[in-house]
């Protein structure tokens, strides 16, 4: 017959602590930690306030060379301390500074990092019908502490549609389009919200994507995309630029898109990474205007179109020209003669001569100094 022992109960002091040994290696360890944990936090929403959801959680610290390991218990503690106050309290971007520094105090490092990986929800009314439905986006963000300095980057995956410009020009009927991802990581000093970034891709999409459309919502969102047609480096280039002049002060972007072919057996990708350059002074110190970012011709030609509510049939025939010549000149393909120029002015309510400057009848280079100071040059 077997005896069973009693249980032991040491004291936690009475045990050995391996991970606080010294290392003699002379390796640091950029991040060290937990990952995959589910965790409650609570999202800024810029319409109801906050949005609770659930988070993929990473949790690490940086570790000198000369420490052995990390304690991995003390990152769920610093976690569910934030929950076992007198209210309780989900990991939010309002608390997120504390608990990077209660992450520092506990694990004694000098850097603490957390990432989330969490669904956000949207609700969104279809087009023509206005039926409403709850869209899902993939989001997350970055958080980062070091010594004293909190940095923080937010990360938002849009999809969308996409129509091939060039399937549209060959073809005698229709275009292949297919769902495009484009996956936006960004920095700002002001606040920047989720809906922002979605609202800033969408408007430079072919067109937006939506859970539940009637039929009348399907013919609207086809003939869009099909007016729209944008290749996977215009639609990099649309968003880093709308982006660019977000008023949260963009400070730094990383985008990708990725267009999942609908008539090819692989994807086409493009992904660029800017930040934002220090602000030159002029000799009395204060800071030099920015010139202007000038969108080509057919970009905001086909914005300016949008914002009147005209799809490219209409506004071909206010101009006096086929459907198809314009589609290519907002593609940069093809350009419009002058006297046209001067009937795009009218419609669109421009001054003919802004028109002329943006269809580039002078360098681009002369646009933005134009642009970004026009009194200078009155």
């Amino acid at each position: 017959m077997t005896t069973q022992r009693p249980p032991v109960r040491a004291l936690r002091h009475q045990l050995p602590d391996h991970a606080s040994h010294s290392d003699a290696r002379g390796i640091a360890i950029d991040k060290v930690g937990i990952k995959g944990l589910s965790w409650p936090i609570t999202v800024w929403d810029r319409a109801d306030g906050m949005q609770h959801t659930v988070a993929d959680i990473e949790a690490t610290v940086a570790l000198p060379a000369e420490v052995k390991g990390t304690h991995m218990s003390r990152f769920v503690e610093v976690l569910n301390n934030l929950n076992s106050g007198a209210a309780g309290s989900e990991l939010s971007l309002k608390n997120l500074p504390d608990l990077l520094a209660a992450m520092q105090h506990r694990l004694g490092a000098e850097r603490a990092q957390l990432d989330a990986n969490f669904p956000y929800f949207l609700q969104r009314s279809a087009p023509v019908s206005g039926a409403k439905s709850l869209s899902s986006y993939r989001c997350g963000f970055h958080a980062e502490r070091e010594a004293e300095e909190f940095r923080f980057e937010l990360r938002v995956e849009v999809p969308v549609t996409t129509l091939c410009p060039c399937s549209k020009a060959v073809s005698e009927r229709g275009a292949h389009n297919q769902r495009g991802y484009v996956r936006v990581r960004v920095r700002s000093t002001g606040m920047l919200w989720i809906e922002d970034v979605v609202e800033a891709v969408e408007a430079v999409a072919s067109a937006p994507l939506y859970s539940l459309l009637k039929r009348e919502d399907e013919k609207f969102v086809t003939e869009q995309a099909y007016d729209n047609p944008v290749f996977v480096e215009d639609l990099l280039r649309e968003s880093v630029r709308v982006l660019q002049a977000h008023a949260a002060g963009v400070t730094w972007l990383r985008v990708e898109v990725e267009n999942i072919e609908s008539i090819h057996n692989h994807s086409a990708f493009a992904s660029l990474t800017w930040a934002a350059e220090p602000q030159a002074s002029s000799p009395s110190g204060a800071p030099l205007p920015a010139p202007a970012e000038v969108p080509t011709f057919g970009c905001w030609l086909r914005q300016a179109r949008q914002q009147h509510g005209w799809n490219q049939r209409d506004l071909a025939a206010r101009l006096g020209i086929s459907h198809s010549l314009l589609s290519k000149v907002e593609a940069d393909e093809r350009r419009l003669s002058e006297p046209t120029l001067e009937l795009l002015a009218r419609a669109l309510g421009v001054n003919h001569t802004e028109v002329r400057l943006r269809s580039g009848l002078i360098s681009a280079e002369m646009v933005a100094r134009l642009l970004a100071d026009p009194a200078a040059w009155s």
